[in-house]
């Protein structure tokens, strides 16, 4: 469809679409997507529009403001806006943009995540980006009236969100710090059965001990300690289940301190002492027989 809005020119064009139920559970979806000449002099001002809207600004420059926060973006940036807050656009002398608004189940963490990582909500990407590619293919695909593949769009909508996540400044010096976690991870997992220290962990990622737990509980979600207890926790678990070796001997191999130890720490974790949790699984592979 073409636009008839003040200040944008007739060849401007526009798609809605309405999401099936299983788009509204599972995906990032489209609402509507557009290619608009902005002449001199346009402005939008919302209060809510319940989606979240991304731009590719083609040409000109355009003035926004969302969450309180002021940027301008100019050719060759993506925005992303939150629309369920109040925002609003304008240019005084014109632009040119791609937009696209969409939702889904984890679009508000994304944002969340890429406005954190850029401190910002106008990113300085080009067309060379892949983020670029991705949106020209949704706007293709509605503007050639092609079939329209949810899943695929939805892929398409997450490698945009993506490609400008891991293109921000904070994610990407971050990933010397992203692998000593990762290597730490896999070093945990290969001598959970010995004792390790926050010391130990720490050296081996070769960095401070304090800026090591904050850095590995944000990558984590828990903390180096919490992670190694779920490691020995979890390795016990499939012991119990698959072997017939004593609750002592368990414990030994999966690198707790005593027998004790381990049952309190077991019982925390699952309501039931590892004796039961046996039993319980004897019981339930028994009723499946």
């Amino acid at each position: 469809m073409h636009s008839s809005e003040k200040h944008v020119t007739p060849d401007s064009d526009y798609f809605i679409y309405e999401p099936s139920t299983l788009a509204r559970d599972v995906y990032l979806y489209p609402l509507s997507a557009g290619h608009f000449r902005y002449t001199g002099g346009y402005r939008n001002q919302r209060r809510s529009f319940d989606s979240y809207e991304l731009f590719y600004v083609e040409e000109g420059s355009v003035d926004l403001k969302n969450h309180s926060r002021s940027f301008t973006a100019s050719a060759g940036n993506f925005v992303l806006l939150d629309c369920y807050s109040p925002h609003s656009y304008f240019s005084k002398d014109g632009w040119t943009c791609y937009w696209l608004h969409f939702d889904g189940l984890v679009a508000r963490a994304f944002y969340r995540r890429i406005i954190d990582a850029w401190d910002s909500f106008v990113f300085d990407l080009d067309h060379y980006s892949p983020a670029y590619m991705h949106l020209m293919n949704i706007y293709e695909l509605f503007k050639r009236s092609r079939p329209i593949d949810e899943a695929g769009i939805s892929s398409n909508i997450t490698s945009i969100l993506n490609s400008i996540l891991s293109s921000a400044p904070k994610v990407r010096d971050q990933v010397p710090v992203r692998e000593a976690v990762a290597s730490t991870v896999a070093y945990i997992n290969e001598r959970f059965r010995y004792p390790l220290s926050l010391q130990d962990l720490s050296r081996h990622a070769a960095i401070s001990p304090y800026y090591f737990t904050r850095v590995f509980r944000h990558e984590t979600g828990v903390t180096p300690h919490q992670y190694l207890i779920n490691t020995r926790l979890s390795n016990a678990k499939f012991l119990l289940h698959t072997t017939e070796d004593s609750v002592k001997d368990i414990a030994i191999q999966t690198g707790w301190a005593s027998e004790s130890t381990f049952c309190s720490a077991f019982r925390k974790s699952t309501g039931m002492t590892p004796s039961m949790y046996r039993k319980s699984k004897l019981y339930s592979e028994e009723t499946k027989v």
